[in-house]
């Protein structure tokens, strides 16, 4: 069992699988609100890290603390605050994953095993931009630093040792083909995407590699959308002439990171004026097309909650790869879980070393004043002796604590007593120490 002052890791927070589009867009983080909530959390005394993970997919804290209750009220509190909810909507849309389940859970996220399109690879650079932001911003230490990195390690590991990335898969291609199957075809089709952040960018190059050939970009930068164009070959407009688009295109993907709806119900069919037959799909959270669209005649709307029910028939042969990335998770949770419980060790390990020292400290300055004759040298050179034999002693004695902490999941204390192993050591002086840690002073 873990010691009452180990630091727990929790992952709070809805995602695709818990919530629907509707809920989840309630929590997502737009722009300097995501760095404010995670900095507001970090602000709290029981809250020693934050990284917030923010993606159309899911919302989630990952939170190092050493008092599980109340960083759990903390996280609650501000996501009600954010949301408007109360905590019956929160205990319902909120997913609590504590220690072992969290590491888990993040490690499964980054290896593509939790996307809507399993395998997909934007999920890696999203959890590199979380860690970086929250070293950023100064939420991130050493506990979050080390499980993010090695989730990012298992994720590349996965994708490299199993099919389940083979091919292309994202949302992005999955929005392509469902536009050409609903277009009969989108070669000749004219199509305006909206926004060219991350996602809009992911679109247009997942459009144009399925044979898109008229595709205008509508952009409140035309700098920030310079570069989509003069690689992908695509025509940039500000979002000033976005009605006249709207009135000549076949197809629309929104994907901004606009805090509110960009296309209204009443601003389509002014732009439209008698046009039929188009396609939209939203890609954003919270959602850039109003759903009242839907009703337009002639309109087929669809968001990320239809992608998914598309994807989900479509993933068998990806699943199979399960098994094989299942190991690899496991095998990672449990490195990143022995690593954790070797810092428990840690002021253990200083402690025994700190009154080993002491001793030195005392016989050395007693021997000193036995020897007045030694010259500097020689005092240096018995000084160093001593340091060396007190470091050869402690070494096995350190390394057992650490095998002790990562096998059994025990902290050994030199003022509570711990169970008596020191039978199962070879070594007679770590026995001997381990007597003492155990509290058998007169062994």
């Amino acid at each position: 069992m873990m010691t009452e002052t180990s630091t727990t890791v929790l992952c709070i927070g809805p995602s695709h699988k818990t919530a629907s589009l509707s809920a989840r867009e309630r929590f997502a983080m737009v722009g300097v609100t995501a760095v404010e909530f995670t900095r507001e959390l970090h602000a709290h005394p029981d809250v020693l890290e934050v990284v917030s993970v923010d993606t159309c997919n899911r919302n989630e804290m990952y939170v190092a603390t050493s008092d599980v209750a109340a960083a759990r009220s903390a996280v609650m509190t501000a996501f009600g605050r954010h949301s408007q909810a109360d905590l019956a909507d929160l205990e319902t849309l909120l997913e609590v994953r504590q220690n072992d389940a969290a590491v888990r859970h993040l490690y499964r996220v980054a290896a593509g095993m939790e996307s809507v399109v399993i395998g997909e690879p934007q999920i890696q650079g999203q959890l590199k931009t979380a860690l970086e932001h929250a070293h950023d911003a100064g939420t991130c230490g050493a506990m979050l630093d080390r499980l993010f990195r090695g989730a990012l390690e298992v994720g590349k590991r996965v994708r490299s040792e199993t099919a389940i990335g083979r091919g292309s898969a994202s949302v992005g291609t999955v929005a392509a083909q469902l536009l050409d199957q609903q277009l009969g075809g989108i070669a000749d089709a004219r199509i305006l995407v909206i926004g060219a952040g991350r996602m809009g960018e992911l679109a247009v190059r997942c459009i144009v590699e399925h044979g898109a050939r008229h595709i205008v970009v509508a952009n409140r930068s035309i700098a920030r959308a310079a570069h989509i164009a003069e690689q992908c070959r695509v025509d940039v407009i500000p979002m000033e002439d976005l009605d006249t688009a709207l009135g000549t295109c076949d197809a629309v993907i929104s994907a901004t990171n606009a805090p509110h709806v960009v296309l209204t119900r009443e601003r389509l069919a002014e732009c439209r004026s008698g046009r039929s037959s188009l396609v939209l799909l939203d890609l954003a959270v919270p959602r850039d097309i109003d759903p009242a669209i839907a009703r337009l005649d002639g309109c087929q709307l669809f968001d990320l909650d239809d992608l998914e029910r598309v994807v989900a028939q479509t993933m068998h042969v990806r699943s199979r790869e399960f098994e094989q990335a299942e190991t690899m998770v496991a095998e990672a949770v449990a490195g990143f879980l022995r690593w954790r419980r070797e810092q428990d060790a840690v002021p253990v390990i200083i402690e025994l070393r700190q009154a080993a020292d002491a001793i030195r400290s005392r016989e050395l300055e007693r021997f000193m004043r036995r020897a007045p004759h030694l010259s500097p040298e020689d005092r240096r050179r018995v000084e160093q002796l001593t340091r060396s034999i007190v470091n050869r002693l402690l070494h096995a004695p350190t390394e057992h604590i650490r095998q002790l902490v990562a096998v059994d999941d025990v902290v050994p204390s030199l003022e509570e007593p711990t169970p008596d192993v020191s039978g199962e050591v070879d070594d007679p002086w770590t026995r001997a120490v381990v007597r003492v840690l155990a509290g058998d002073r007169d062994g």
